[in-house]
């Protein structure tokens, strides 16, 4: 297979969501939420796979984007806010928020986004999230900025952080705990989550 029918396949998708997709996490006909989708970059194969795909993002521009990029599914994106999603409990088999969670203004802010995840996230679904940390740095802070809007990011999460949302919300972690250390300046931790 060669790079345009690669591209094809998966558009420019998060490697971490590819790694998902090749352990069979996602089964056809099931329903995906993108949190703070972005123009929908990580839901391409999930559109060509007959799933129920939804996107949310604070900005406008980038929702119309995503909704020429997937023109059957253009009623099911939104501009909103994570932290008041305007969907119902227990709503979606699977959420994906990517590079997101670190623009929190803080940790009210970050906690009040991850508990409206968890409310719109079925029993037993699941939950992958890539987001700035501290880990790896040696105790530095992350520098983590938007490429487009260029807005900075103010927060990232601790292993103490994520611990504490493990047993807050009874959540299983399906894969050990990932971080990408980019050349001492960020790490991006990923995490895959079972509810």
């Amino acid at each position: 297979m060669n790079f345009k029918q690669t591209f094809n396949l998966l558009g420019n998708v998060d490697i971490y969501v590819i790694d998902q997709i090749l352990k069979g996490r996602f089964q056809s006909g099931q329903s995906t939420l993108d949190a703070g989708c972005g123009s929908g970059r990580n839901l391409k194969w999930f559109y060509q796979n007959d799933f129920l795909i939804t996107g949310l993002d604070s900005s406008a521009e980038r929702i119309r984007l995503a909704k020429e990029r997937y023109p059957n599914a253009s009623a099911h994106f939104t501009v909103g806010s994570i932290e008041n999603m305007p969907y119902h409990k227990e709503t979606y088999d699977h959420i994906i928020c990517c590079a997101v969670l670190h623009f929190a203004q803080d940790i009210t802010h970050f906690n009040k986004m991850f508990t409206e995840i968890y409310r719109v996230l079925k029993p037993n679904g699941t939950l992958l999230i890539r987001v700035a940390s501290d880990i790896g740095l040696d105790g530095k802070k992350p520098f983590v900025q938007d490429g487009k809007s260029k807005e900075l990011s103010n927060f990232y999460i601790t292993r103490q952080l994520i611990s504490e949302m493990v047993e807050r919300f009874s959540l299983k972690l399906l894969e050990p705990i990932k971080t990408t250390n980019v050349q001492d300046v960020r790490a991006m931790t990923t995490l895959v989550f079972q509810k």
